[in-house]
Order: C-alpha cells, then structure tokens, then sequence
C-alpha cells in the first residue's frame, strides 16, 4: 500500500507543475532549452532539439553528444524524481542531413519510471524547393519513438504488469530567415500510443508553434548574441505560452538564460570550453522555480556536452 501511496504522490506533483497532463508528457529536457523556459521550438539547433522539434538536426553542424541529470522539486518531503536525458547528433553531410539517438527518462527510484527511445533525421530542403539560402533554410524531420512505462506494484496486492510500452512519432518543420527570424512547428505524439495498465491511455497529440529572433547585437539595447523565443502550445482545447531569451558574453563563451511560462521561472548558464580542431565542451545548468509547488524550493538541472 505504501508503494501504491508513494506512485500517487509522484502523479500528482507531475501534474500539478504540467496543468494534468498525462504520461510522457514532461517538460523537464534539455539544460539550454530549460534556461529559456522551454522556448525552443524555433531555436532546436543543438542535441536537444529531437525533444523540441526533430527539424533542427538539419541545422546542426557538428557531431555532438549531450548528457542531462537532474533533481527535480528538491525539498519536497517524501518524493525523489530525476530525470535524465542522453542525445548523440550526427551529421551526415549537407545533402543527407543529420540523424540523432536519444534516451530520456523520469523516474522515482523503485516506484515510477517513464523511457522515451528516440530515432530522428532532418534535412535541409532549399535544394529540393530551390529556396535561395539568402532568404531562408527551410529543415523538415521525423522521430520515430518508442514509450515504455514501469509502475512497480506490490505483487501480493495486484497481478497487474510492471511495464507497458507503445511506439509514435514526431515531425517538425524549422524556418530560419537571413533576417534573424525563426519560425517552427512540432508535432508530437502523431500516431496514438496506448500505455495504460487497466484500461486505454493513450498518450495525446501535442503541437507546437515556435517563433525565435536572433541578433549578434541587439539594437539598441547592445545585447550580444541575443536570442529571444516564444512557444505557444495546443493540447486538447488547452493552449500554453512559453517564453526565454539567451545571450553569450566573454567572447561568446558564458551563455545567460531566463524564461518561464505559467507554473514555473526559470534561470539558466552555460560555458564553452574550446579545443583544437573546433572540439567543444559544453557545461549548462538551469534552476527552476515551480510556482504551484510551494513545498518545493526548486529543479536543479546540469548537462555535458561534447561537440567534436
């Protein structure tokens, strides 16, 4: 019984920082991404994007791999949650576009745990729509996704099975402008996945519609390498804003992160160490404060990634 208490527990605090919403369906991916609050549908140009909108793997240049753990609403007596995330984006070259293999996870030990098995691939089009790069790159991609729950009941109490999994997809469309304008769209969940011990659950369709504006300085204010997104995302008769901005200062080597949305604000750094032969190691951490949770004094998220 105090397992079955204990998965509650776990279901209701996920729902309360998600507005309800079901399994696979949390927000807590990518430490760049998390920084901006989640605005990252027209940014996605990094590991992080098959969780964001698969598209920008056209856009990435370099072989990179990204490793995320995290601590999510320390302090709050009674629950451990994490969630981790591991992605690899490989570039195939311009004609073929670039392919990605990531595992994300939330979990809380020997109680609750959700995996997410991703295969995605995007390619930039212009050659195929003859679109001038001068205007625009236009990417399109796909991700193919395999869901697979574990809910760990007592067995003197339920014959019910520990693991349902079910497979889906993605698809996303990236615009970016040579006028500093990004514009994306995500899909998610497109094919129904069923991950329900007792009865049907499927895991529902998710959209999302990105708009990003990149400047090396902004006008004006003289922000260097400032990126500001919006994410405006439909769920049902349901519709949530996200928002963030970034920046690079010291010669483009320490990124500063904000951004939020409803039920949490978020703060977000990063550091780029540079190696020979264009190699890259990057250190993110993002603090998140959840404003429907006052037990909790925040997520703490931390993530390596190499680019070589």
């Amino acid at each position: 019984m105090k397992k079955v208490l204990a998965v509650l527990l776990l279901t209701i605090v996920l729902t309360m920082s998600q507005h309800a919403y079901a399994a696979f369906e949390s927000t807590y991916w990518g430490v760049r991404a998390l920084g901006m609050g989640g605005a990252f549908t027209a940014v996605s140009n990094d590991a992080n994007a098959p969780l964001y909108n698969v598209a920008g793997l056209g856009f990435v240049a370099q072989r990179e791999v990204t490793l995320m753990g995290s601590r999510l609403f320390a302090g709050l007596e009674g629950v451990e949650i994490g969630a981790n995330y591991i992605g690899y984006v490989h570039p195939i070259n311009a004609k073929y576009g670039s392919i990605s293999f990531v595992w994300s996870s939330v979990s809380t030990p020997g109680l609750r745990r959700e995996d997410s098995f991703n295969i995605g691939y995007a390619r930039v089009l212009n050659d195929i729509l003859r679109l001038d790069k001068e205007v625009v790159e236009l990417s399109a991609g796909i991700n193919f996704k395999y869901l697979l729950q574990e809910v760990k009941f007592d067995v003197s109490e339920t014959d019910l099975p520990t693991y349902k999994g079910a497979a889906t997809g993605d698809i996303g469309i990236l615009a970016m402008f040579a006028n500093g304008i990004g514009v994306g769209f995500s899909s998610k969940y497109i094919v129904p996945a069923d991950i329900g011990f007792m009865e049907k659950d499927e895991v529902k369709n998710i959209n999302v519609v990105g708009l990003s504006y990149y400047s090396d300085e902004l006008p004006l204010i003289k922000i260097p390498y400032f990126t500001v997104a919006l994410d405006v995302m439909f769920r049902d008769d349901e519709t949530f804003i996200k928002a963030g901005v970034e920046s690079y200062v010291l010669d483009r080597k320490l990124a500063i992160r904000l951004g939020g949305r409803e039920e949490a604000f978020d703060i977000g750094f990063g550091y780029e160490f540079a190696f020979a032969n264009e190699t890259k190691l990057i250190i993110d951490y993002a603090f998140e404060l959840p404003l429907e949770v006052e037990e909790s004094y925040g997520s703490h998220f931390i993530a390596l990634s190499f680019r070589f």
